[in-house]
């Protein structure tokens, strides 16, 4: 059995022969970086989620800006934000379930790393309510119906640094009264809700906010635990693929680079490509979605300000 660096191409300059240690050592960088792309790209799909529903709650205040009465349907509105906080908390889910797998895929069961993360999971449920009240709620849309009961339509004149505006907001609410009908609602979610407010339709965006958040934070403690190893990964494939380029020349053509298992008779057993588009995707996507401190407290506004 010989272990080798070549392009899978019929015009591949040459090879480059490895030991069966190194060829293992890449071989399980390329798959542990595979699975913390899958990471990152699972978190984007909660932050787009996230993001499309909060340009439609802009958009829907922008149709009841502009259009009239007899086009505006808030029955269509109404499905329509459901729809969209649906889609958040089903793609949230999907984070907080395959996201510990990803890591024992890369660590195996006997690392702490997943403990950690899971350590880290139950503290933000501990310590934040709009994750605890979302995940209810998630969970109640799943199997009873929709995430929220209703939508107030706000308009109101407000003075403003440009004098008086008029204000258009679209409100998604939740009705405590009807979460309290389901007897499979979380109780202690329920009496935290009554507990923080006397209405029984709440608005629901501050919890969504918080919800978002926690699922930010708990995966910026994940890039954290994983980083010094992905470094060491990144640092891997960057050096093998330096060695075959020291080899064959700066120029010498790189689609198709693989680690190979050749057999004694010359076939190919087993073949791993070699790219660093693995390690771009990931750090890209880590660059995009790295904002989530306040978020609870950052809002979305085309209000005219003087001093704009």
């Amino acid at each position: 059995m010989k272990h080798i660096i070549s392009l899978r191409a019929a015009d591949s300059p040459g090879f480059i022969e490895i030991d069966e240690a190194e060829y293992d050592f890449i071989k399980d960088a390329r798959e542990n970086l595979f699975e913390a792309l899958y990471l990152e790209e699972i978190l984007d799909l909660v932050i787009e989620n996230y993001y499309e529903y909060e340009t439609e709650l802009l958009a829907m205040s922008s149709r009841m800006m502009i259009f009239n009465d007899e086009y505006f349907s808030m029955e269509r509105e109404r499905n329509l934000l459901s729809r969209r906080i649906a889609n958040l908390l089903s793609a949230g889910r999907m984070y907080i379930d395959q996201s510990p797998h990803y890591l024992r895929n890369i660590y195996g069961e006997a690392s702490d790393i997943p403990d950690l993360v899971e350590n880290e999971k139950a503290f933000q449920y501990q310590q934040n309510f709009g994750y605890r009240v979302m995940e209810a709620i998630r969970n109640y849309a799943q199997h009873r119906d929709f995430p929220i009961q209703g939508i107030k339509l706000s308009f109101q004149t407000v003075d403003g640094e440009a004098g008086s505006q008029f204000l258009h907001r679209a409100i998604p609410l939740i009705s405590v009264s009807t979460l309290a009908d389901d007897d499979k609602f979380k109780r202690t979610i329920l009496h935290e809700i009554k507990n923080s407010s006397t209405k029984d339709l709440i608005d629901v965006r501050p919890f969504i906010k918080e919800y978002v958040e926690a699922i930010g934070t708990l995966h910026v403690k994940t890039r954290e635990l994983i980083h010094p190893d992905v470094i060491k990964w990144e640092k891997t494939l960057d050096d093998a693929i330096a060695k075959y380029k020291n080899k064959f020349g700066d120029n010498a053509p790189l689609a198709g680079l693989s680690i190979i298992k050749e057999s004694d008779d010359g076939q190919w057993e087993a073949t791993k490509p070699i790219f660093t588009n693995v390690i771009k995707n990931r750090q890209d996507l880590e660059n995009k979605n790295s904002n989530f401190i306040n978020l609870h407290k950052s809002y979305a506004s085309n209000e005219i300000r003087k001093d704009d």
